[in-house]
């Protein structure tokens, strides 16, 4: 992190102030005056200050606790909010937000060859590092895609301009779906073995991927169980932590039972049971809800049929042009054969505000988070309309919805979420010696989730930045 300090320090970085004007970002700064969530759960401090030396912060906390340096750049923030910079926990690199990436999905290769909408996601990761920016998000969890996203790792690290990354790499699977495989690279790897899935993991593991992820299980398989039990072995003894989609309760309990430490989904298909939530408490697993997603799909299958158009709610022009590009063309795929008679009525008759949020999903976060069990904010980014950056307000707002307090979802959405990067000692609160991640809000995030949209600042790593210079004009 050093390294970063300097780099951060050395290239005069212009720091944005709460009188509009910009100056060079001084080696000590303090923030003043707001109330501060710091992301462990404490009580909210009125009146803090927050000590920010280089790209880490020094102090944070009440006037009696914290003592300004008389040489530092001070800027008054009272009357505003601060957190912890928010993380998402699952998004995906590969995935642009729009079918081109996802042709299990609605093929579209005619029109956005595979190989080529995969060379740009691997080439241009920028324009999601700045729409991650422009949103509050100072971390990211890619939890499944190409060998490349690893790569992102090391690289968004040396980069101011970037969230911190974590990334898994392929996903290992009993599918034999090939869609979005190259013949170069895979996204998915096939379990057919005991050897598949140790090499598997050597690889991925030696590649310096965060996590292995597993995707979806036969749970009723014993030979299938024989290999996720093999390469879980050989995961332990890398110290590399499984990652599971198991959306049906039987392969969640299965996962578990195999060690896995993170659910990126919710169970979807019935209501948890005591067997499951004693299994994940006892065995400390995150769960990840990604409320929207499903809806997600709909949203963007119904304005590809020419149903109604996609509608972004995006006033700080976080998204990409990109991206709105492809959302803004997708009625061109109208006449789709994937779009028969009854797949049209029943895209015609999602309702995108009482079908936003499966019930069943509701309910098991509920019994979730009423059992103690860690939860974190993941949004499933990538996926056919589930954007990235911006859906993170959406999703928090869902989970709101399951009855969990305005405080909790703060810890959720920034120590929780560095948590299950495996990156607590860094970031993820507002603690002497973490990085200096951090967001300001013009309203109370504690009295509305909502709030979060208030966005008025960003701190990454120390740079401090006003949100409508990080969107794209």
């Amino acid at each position: 992190m050093d390294r970063i300090s300097l780099l951060l320090f050395s290239s005069a970085l212009l720091l944005g102030s709460c009188q509009g004007g910009t100056t060079n970002s001084p080696q000590t700064m303090v923030l003043q005056g707001a109330t501060l969530f710091d992301g462990t759960g404490a009580a909210a401090v009125e009146n803090s200050i927050i000590i920010i030396e280089g790209d880490r912060i020094t102090c944070a906390g009440t006037s009696d606790e914290c003592d300004p340096p008389a040489d530092a750049e001070v800027i008054n923030l009272s009357g505003k909010y601060i957190t912890p910079g928010l993380i998402d926990a699952h998004v995906h690199f590969f995935q642009t937000g729009f079918f081109d990436s996802r042709p299990d999905a609605l093929d579209l290769r005619d029109t956005y060859p595979f190989a080529e909408v995969t060379a740009n996601q691997k080439k241009n990761p920028q324009r999601y590092y700045d729409a991650y920016l422009c949103s509050g998000i100072t971390g990211v969890y890619d939890v499944g895609g190409f060998t490349w996203s690893i790569d992102f790792q090391e690289s968004a690290e040396k980069n101011p301009a970037a969230p911190h990354v974590a990334a898994s790499g392929p996903l290992i699977t009993p599918s034999t779906l090939d869609l979005f495989n190259l013949p170069s690279d895979k996204t998915l790897v096939h379990l057919d073995s005991e050897e598949t899935g140790v090499t598997t993991v050597q690889y991925i593991s030696e590649l310096g991927g965060t996590g292995v992820k597993l995707w979806q299980l036969l749970q009723d398989d014993p030979d299938y169980m024989s290999y996720i039990n093999a390469l879980a072995d050989e995961a332990e003894s890398r110290g590399n932590p499984l990652i599971a989609h198991a959306t049906q309760l039987e392969q969640a309990k299965a996962a578990i039972e195999a060690g896995t430490e993170l659910l990126v989904h919710s169970v979807s298909d019935t209501e948890v049971d005591e067997e499951f939530l004693s299994l994940a408490s006892d065995n400390n697993v995150i769960y990840t809800p990604t409320l929207i997603v499903s809806s997600g799909y709909m949203l963007a299958y119904r304005a590809a049929a020419g149903i109604e158009p996609y509608e972004i709610y995006d006033p700080n022009h976080c998204v990409d042009p990109e991206t709105r590009e492809l959302l803004n063309n997708a009625s061109q795929f109208s006449d789709h054969d994937r779009f028969s008679e009854g797949f049209l009525q029943r895209l015609q008759a999602f309702d995108a505000e009482e079908d936003r949020v499966s019930s069943t999903d509701l309910h098991n976060l509920q019994k979730v988070y009423e059992a103690g069990i860690p939860i974190a904010v993941g949004t499933d980014a990538g996926n056919p309309g589930t954007l990235h950056g911006i859906s993170i307000y959406d999703e928090m707002e869902a989970m709101q919805q399951a009855g969990i307090a305005t405080e909790d979802l703060i810890v959720m959405a920034t120590r929780n979420g560095a948590k299950a990067m495996q990156r607590a000692d860094d970031f993820g609160t507002l603690e002497a010696g973490k990085l200096a991640n951090l967001i300001v809000l013009e309203d109370d995030p504690s009295a509305d989730i909502a709030n979060m949209r208030s966005l008025l600042y960003v701190m990454n790593r120390g740079n401090y930045e006003e949100v409508g210079d990080l969107g794209f004009r």
